[in-house]
């Protein structure tokens, strides 16, 4: 199996951290999240590592109506040294100033967890590029099945606001190239609800999106990724939200997955793309699910099954100790299924 990655995911490393009474928080996206992924897959000769290829800006402005911000923002923490937070959140319906202001983040970022680096803008990019990469290979037809290690996750940034560690989407970028070829599924597996991924595609009739996450009245993104969102217009029908209760475990888990999988085949795409969270494992530090790391391997058995061509985006999955047997353990039990077939 291709793995697409970029060299420069250690670039962005944000040393975001605060105590609240007796508790201390800090950021759980950590560039030793890619290490440990990167280290399980290259003692297995069937993976094969190729460098993310550059595509133009285009690609993700035309997606993202603040991409101009992170990219000066960016620029603008690379002369300073910065670690840029917004601090005021003005909600819709707020003026757009006339200068593109670092102060100004909060009409585009919903939360103060997900900040701007002076690298912050390029490892973004790489990321989405790399999974823009396993998708045009897709489409060329040089590759039934591609692994994206991103990173940032994309799934919360949508088109019109970033979060939740998340810059660009890695997953909408993805589907923008694969659309080309027919109609595309997107299934989310993180812990976390795709509220970006939802967003973009949520009046196309064209691309059918599917999350399975915590239930939102407890987890984030709170707002989005209850069972009634079916899409709008002339697309409903076409988004299926699966939340799922604390404490769920592997049965309960599957069960959930052969529903999204039955639906994706009734849907008939020409590909499917695959946002892979770890953080469903019972030991993720802010995860409530109770997988195994065993069962990693039957839901890339069944991911396998949907016999389309396939695209595999990492997304979240915070527990270094056990995130590389996860992703190692899915990506084979999909390539063992296909092989067998």
């Amino acid at each position: 199996m291709l793995v697409i990655e970029k060299t420069n995911f250690s670039l962005h490393n944000p040393s975001w951290r605060f105590t609240l009474g007796p508790e201390t928080y800090e950021t759980k996206d950590t560039p030793r999240r890619v290490e440990v992924i990167r280290e399980a897959l290259a003692a297995d000769s069937r993976f094969r590592f190729r460098k993310a290829r550059r595509f133009p800006e285009t690609n993700l402005s035309r997606l993202h109506p603040y991409h101009d911000f992170i990219r000066k923002t960016s620029r603008s923490a690379r002369r300073t040294g910065e670690e840029i937070y917004p601090d005021l959140f003005p909600g819709e319906g707020a003026r757009l100033p006339r200068k593109l202001d670092a102060l100004w983040g909060g009409l585009y970022c919903t939360d103060a967890v997900t900040p701007i680096m002076g690298r912050t803008y390029e490892v973004a990019r790489g990321s989405a590029e790399a999974a823009m990469t396993g998708a045009q290979l897709l489409l060329d037809g040089y590759a039934n099945e591609v692994y994206a290690l991103c990173r940032p996750s994309g799934h919360h940034a949508g088109p019109r606001v970033f979060g939740g560690y998340c810059y660009f989407n890695n997953v909408a970028a993805a589907v923008e190239i694969l659309s080309a070829g027919g109609p595309v599924a997107v299934l989310d597996i993180d812990y976390h609800h795709g509220n970006g991924n939802q967003e973009f595609f949520e009046e196309r009739k064209d691309v059918f999106t599917c999350s399975i996450h915590g239930d939102p009245k407890r987890e984030y993104p709170y707002f989005w990724g209850y069972r009634s969102e079916r899409g709008v217009g002339q697309a409903v029908g076409t988004n299926l939200n699966l939340p799922l209760p604390l404490g769920t475990g592997d049965a309960a888990y599957l069960k959930a997955l052969d529903r999204a999988l039955a639906a994706i085949r009734r849907f008939r795409p020409t590909a499917l793309v695959v946002g892979a969270g770890f953080d469903t494992h019972a030991m993720d530090p802010i995860g409530g699910f109770a997988l195994t790391t065993e069962v990693y391997v039957e839901i890339g058995r069944r991911l396998a099954r949907t016999e389309r061509p396939v695209l595999i985006c990492q997304e979240g999955g915070y527990n270094v100790e056990v995130l590389g047997a996860c992703v190692h353990g899915l990506l084979s039990g999909f390539l063992e299924e296909r092989q067998s077939g």
